[in-house]
């Protein structure tokens, strides 16, 4: 090929001929004349013979080293020559992470991550946390845990590319009440008898929802901590309703009537009022139960000495609940319904209303576990089996998470192992409260590296020159380029010494090379100083002469 040298290797620099050399003169005349072309010197004249084949053979020759100049990445393994190719990447200059710096405890917040150059490609990121008992840090995802501060940080694998944000794990915000919603303004009561004032909090969510109850009269009706008025006398007073952080304050107008408490004919105390409670609270509102579930009531009658004290139980919807003669209502099936506490004595009832909501079971704790038969090596795909306590939990969603950088897994738990070394999975119930770890060790399968080239009767201190087409990364061929005299790379590592000089990597045993057959691997990891990975795993096989002790 005639004498042409490249100054830039830039394709702009190529089309535009002023960095080419032509015999060793910068775009000589005949060259110019002939790219200039007719038009440039006045002429009407069109291309002369020579002319074309001046322009002719210049393009051909560069386009000849503008190929050489755009070649993929080469592997040129000496002994073997052997070439094999990998795909060039875009480098990442820097990354920005996004994350709010106040969390709950038992928050969860993703981590948004922009990437310069928006192009970039073949990198992996790293989530790291400062201090994992108080913030976990997953896969693009935040857990808090407990009170604290710490730094949450996410970088590139392999490179000093990094970004930090320091977030802080809080207790609830203070919520304080703004309001308290009576169910009655005013209450009539007979003397000896009970009523509980009904009262909702605003917001629902308050920090401290308590509520103190004060009787401006206790000659009158006094009231308990529950907000249980009792009329003692006959007469009116008022019981003070206040939050207790003491942003609210109502007040309950209350009538005692001495003449409302009477006995029949018979000299027998009548029923005069008959209440529906859950527990120690009096029900005022809808009651849920779940399909299959039951819970129980009680009927309270006043006065307390009421002569006949007998309750029937009934429910209006027996296909949607059950109550027997204890009152323990059992959900059968979806929906709403009311359900009835009757006095024998007279009839006075109260009811309650229960909805019916479908069975929901959140498990107590889970547990992952390979399928059976599970082949821990690369390549390979390994179902995980979730089991969760108690045996009819419902809700048996998870989160799905790996680390390790060996392997990845789907949301159906499936991992796929892509590397040698030590892998764990962990699986997150879907409210983030319950997890569960398995760990185990992979390796490489027979098939994981590809055999590139075989050689005979090599020496046993002989030095492997692997020499390619860019400068490679000494940390990086450090950490992917090693020796066994097993055919699959798990065993009988063979110790090496490696170095790099530019683009050639320099294998040679710390003492000598084993007799027979001797193995040295390449990790598709290995990159050049740009970052470009291999992206194949490869191997080349060599056998070394002498007699075996």
């Amino acid at each position: 090929m005639r004498d042409y040298q490249l100054i830039s290797p830039s394709l702009e620099g190529i089309l535009s001929h002023y960095s080419v050399v032509y015999d060793g003169v910068k775009r000589p005349t005949e060259i110019l004349r002939a790219l200039d072309g007719p038009a440039r010197r006045n002429s009407d004249k069109p291309y002369s013979d020579k002319e074309k084949n001046i322009l002719e053979s210049y393009f051909h020759d560069i386009s000849i080293i503008f190929m050489k100049r755009l070649s993929l990445f080469l592997v040129i393994c000496i002994l073997s020559e052997t070439t094999v190719f990998a795909e060039d990447a875009v480098p990442v200059q820097s990354i920005k992470i996004s994350l709010a710096t106040e969390m709950e405890i038992g928050a969860t917040q993703k981590i948004q991550v922009s990437v310069t150059p928006a192009n970039a490609e073949g990198y992996e990121l790293e989530y790291l946390s400062s201090d994992d008992s108080i913030i976990t840090a997953a896969v693009g995802t935040v857990i808090a845990n407990k009170e604290g501060t710490t730094d949450i940080t996410v970088r590139v694998k392999d490179t000093g590319i990094s970004d930090t944000v320091t977030v802080t794990v809080v207790k609830s915000k203070s919520v304080t009440v703004t309001d308290i919603t009576l169910g009655d303004d005013y209450i009539y009561l007979d003397r000896y008898c009970e009523k509980t004032i009904s009262y909702t909090i605003v917001p629902n969510n308050a920090t401290n929802s308590n509520i103190v109850f004060t009787s401006l009269d206790t000659t009158v009706a006094t009231v308990n901590s529950a907000g249980v008025v009792y009329g003692r006398n006959a007469g009116t007073t008022k019981i003070e309703v206040r939050s207790a952080d003491g942003n609210v304050v109502k007040f309950v107008t209350v009538t005692v009537n001495v003449d409302g408490y009477s006995s029949d004919e018979d000299g027998d105390i009548a029923v005069r009022r008959l209440d529906i409670y859950e527990g120690e609270d009096e029900v005022t509102s809808m009651v849920k139960i779940m399909v299959g579930q039951s819970k129980a009531f009680t009927a309270l009658m006043y006065p307390e000495n009421a002569s006949d004290k007998r309750v029937r139980w009934t429910s209006e919807d027996c296909d949607v609940a059950t109550v027997d003669e204890n009152g323990v209502v059992k959900g059968i099936s979806e929906g709403a319904v009311k359900v009835y506490a009757i006095a024998r004595d007279n009839g006075r009832k109260d009811s309650v209303t229960i909805e019916i909501i479908p069975y929901v079971r959140y498990p107590d704790s889970i547990a992952i576990t390979p399928e059976e038969n599970a082949d821990f090596e690369t390549e390979k795909t390994i179902r995980f089996i979730p089991s969760f306590s108690p045996l009819d939990t419902t809700e048996t969603g998870l989160h799905w998470f790996v680390y390790g950088g060996k392997a990845t897994v789907n949301q159906t738990g499936e991992v796929v192992i892509t590397d040698k070394g030590t892998i764990t999975v962990k699986a997150y119930s879907e409210g983030w409260k319950q997890s569960a770890v398995y760990e185990f060790g992979a390796e490489y399968s027979a098939s994981h590296f590809e055999k590139v080239a075989e050689s005979y009767n090599v020496r046993q201190n002989r030095a492997i020159l692997i020499d390619f087409d860019t400068d490679i990364n000494i940390t990086s061929a450090k950490e992917n380029v090693f020796a066994s005299t097993d055919a699959t790379g798990n065993e009988n590592l063979t110790e090496i010494n490696i170095t790099v000089e530019g683009s050639r990597i320099t294998v040679q045993p710390s003492n000598s090379w084993g007799v027979d057959e001797n193995y040295i691997f390449i990790n598709a990891g290995l990159t050049d100083i740009h970052g470009n990975r291999l992206n194949k795993c490869l191997k080349y096989l060599f056998h070394v002469r002498g007699l075996k002790t």
